[in-house]
């Protein structure tokens, strides 16, 4: 019979014991570093703004594992319908891949990344998953090598590839991989948002396989490389706009919500004042209101960004550490933990309140910039100027790739769907979000004027 799992994207989830793949990655859920995506939410802190939105990586990885499987089966049959020979081997690969993403999220996941990059620290979380794939010392690793031998490097290399080099690697990174095909669906239940919709039945009965380019010709004239990729048929497309268009409305009313990206920047402050506590002497540290060895501490300590310390961190682990942190001796620490306890979020102002106009609007932050310079170098003014939405706006930063663009056959020619629809195209241009959070309101009305 083997194992089952209810979902409330995908309903029952089965691991087939007849299956080698699914009681491999049966065994990889039991894991330590698997169970810890229990403690990490998938939309970090959205809760502040949606307060269902307390599904976690750990049922995301899970409803990825699932789509994968489904995904595998299309190419299966895109390559029978192409008289090619399907690799077992290299799809158990990716199937693992797909489970296994998110191992490498810290608490907060991409607020945490932010913080790292800020301290001059450029360790995106996919690095952070191939070392805890790899890790020797860890329960991933043996598990991986015992399915078969050179196993876990091929995971890991496909975990950290931003290339592709062969068709089954869009089950992984594509515009259709199992990774967004879930959690787009996920995060739309969980927050209640309505608008956009994903036809997922049909675009999956319409995906097909073909060469695009991705990237241009050199100055030498050599060809651009062409890989395999998920494709669409041109009977997909109104799908695939309603597919682009939930992306969109999600970014806009839910990831990029100025509420949630203030609780965003709250949070990034209290960790970059932990960083600055935990490089300091013994009385620092003290004054966190946290024990010296807090896994916190630990991690932000010199030398202490090992995969052993950042495994210790979690969601839970900071937010269940809030109230000791409200008591500390740092006023920075003690500041944010206490507006975080108590839910006393910084007051926004949106640049567009100003208007539509660029010029105004680049002309108002200057003004802004110049009259509030030492606020904002304390943090007790936050500027945020790094969200910007357009159709193949992503979390993360990757939609340039071209393997990340949706793509619809036109005739047997894949063409970006941009191309082909002057509502996507009306949407391919980036809007950019610009906001200032203000520790105090009476400077931030102040700012308005």
């Amino acid at each position: 019979m083997g194992k089952r799992l209810r979902d409330p994207v995908h309903g029952l989830i089965i691991f087939d014991e007849n299956q080698a793949i699914d009681m491999l990655a049966w065994k990889l859920v039991d894991t330590l570093e698997f169970q810890r995506l229990r403690r990490i939410r998938q939309l970090g802190v959205s809760e502040f703004t949606f307060p269902s939105a307390v599904h976690t990586r750990f049922a995301h990885s899970i409803g990825v594992f699932h789509t994968a499987r489904t995904l595998v089966e299309v190419l299966k049959r895109e390559m029978r319908r192409n008289e090619q020979t399907f690799d077992e081997e290299v799809a158990e690969v990716a199937l693992a891949a797909a489970l296994l993403h998110d191992l490498g999220h810290g608490p907060f996941s991409h607020t945490f990344e932010g913080v790292q990059e800020s301290r001059g620290v450029k360790k995106r979380h996919e690095k952070w998953t191939a070392g805890i794939i790899r890790n020797p010392r860890g329960q991933v690793q043996p598990l991986l090598d015992a399915h078969r031998e050179g196993f876990t490097e091929a995971v890991a290399s496909l975990v950290e590839k931003e290339d592709p080099e062969h068709i089954y690697h869009a089950i992984v990174s594509s515009s259709f991989d199992a990774d967004r095909l879930d959690y787009l669906r996920r995060d739309k239940l969980m927050t209640g948002t309505g608008a956009g919709g994903i036809d997922f039945d049909w675009l999956i009965e319409n995906i097909r396989v073909a060469d695009i380019e991705i990237d241009a010709p050199d100055e030498d004239g050599h060809e651009p490389r062409r890989v395999p990729t998920f494709c669409l048929t041109a009977k997909a497309l109104p799908a695939a706009e309603q597919f682009l268009l939930a992306r969109y409305t999600l970014h806009q009313q839910v990831y990029f919500h100025k509420a949630t990206r203030c609780v965003e920047h709250m949070i990034g402050k209290l960790f970059r004042a932990l960083a600055r506590l935990a490089a300091g002497k013994k009385n620092d540290i003290r004054r966190s209101g946290l024990s010296e060895e807090h896994p916190l501490l630990r991690f932000f300590s010199k030398g202490g960004e090992t995969v052993e310390n950042y495994l210790a961190l979690d969601d839970t682990l900071v937010f269940g550490s809030i109230d000791a942190m409200s008591r500390a001796e740092d006023p920075d620490v003690a500041e944010v933990a206490t507006r975080l306890r108590q839910r006393k979020l910084y007051k926004t102002l949106d640049i567009a309140e100003f208007g539509e106009d660029p010029g105004t609007q680049r002309s108002r932050l200057r003004r802004i910039r110049e009259k509030l310079a030492s606020q904002i170098d304390r943090e007790t003014v936050m500027i945020d100027d790094k969200a910007a939405i357009g159709i193949y706006a992503e979390i993360g930063g990757d939609e340039e790739h071209m393997h990340k663009k949706l793509h619809i056959l036109d005739g047997n020619k894949p063409v970006e769907i941009s191309k082909l629809s002057p509502l996507i195209r009306a949407l391919e241009q980036k809007k950019q979000f610009t906001r200032l959070y203000f520790a105090d309101a009476f400077e931030r009305d102040a700012a308005r004027k």
